[in-house]
């Protein structure tokens, strides 16, 4: 089971294509969660109603389009969001791929990868920051999207899903990774 984040400095920068990538370069069960934070809402709520997640033009609709096996909406104000979570990853179960569009949840979730879409300019939400901070890999949209890399070192294992969820193959992985000096630990093989 892999766990995948996809956040970002605000609105409008291409999470939801990103997920929709995603899905449809990965093989496997693949579950979605779109997640909206905002002390307005009451509670904690996450919504698997087929009307809910299906209504037209919505990010859910789009994500269960793509292939997800099984999409959610997440609506929790901040204060409930650590108990709902802690109560509902529990129900989640059997799947290959967890991905998860927001910023708040990333404190209650270990993920494997993370991404963070970046642009100048604009409102930055309060959590974005520390997804920056702690972003495998940030999509600068300043840049023609480059790919910027956020660490020094990479595991073989987070190479991969990085290249299987981008559709970027492995050998091109590899290249950008020592085009950026960023050293592979953890073989898969055993071999280094």
């Amino acid at each position: 089971m892999t766990n995948i984040l996809v956040s970002s400095k605000r609105k409008g920068l291409g999470k939801t294509t990103l997920i929709e990538k995603i899905i449809k370069n990965l093989k496997g069960d693949i579950i979605v969660i779109k997640s909206s934070i905002h002390d307005k809402y009451d509670g904690f709520k996450l919504i698997e109603e087929k009307e809910i997640i299906e209504e037209d033009n919505t990010d859910t609709s789009i994500f269960n389009k793509a292939g997800a096996q099984k999409v959610y909406y997440l609506k929790s104000n901040k204060e409930s969001l650590k108990e709902g979570m802690k109560n509902s990853l529990n129900n989640i179960k059997d799947y290959d791929y967890l991905l998860v569009e927001g910023n708040s949840i990333i404190e209650f979730i270990n993920f494997n990868l993370i991404f963070y879409l970046d642009k100048r300019g604009g409102d930055k939400k309060d959590s974005a920051e520390m997804c920056k901070n702690r972003a495998d890999v940030i999509i600068n949209r300043d840049k023609e999207q480059k790919i910027e890399f956020n660490l020094d070192k990479i595991s073989c294992f987070k190479a991969h899903v990085l290249g299987n969820s981008l559709g970027i193959p492995l050998k091109k992985v590899g290249k950008m990774l020592n085009d950026e000096d960023i050293r592979v630990n953890d073989c898969q093989l055993g071999l280094f």
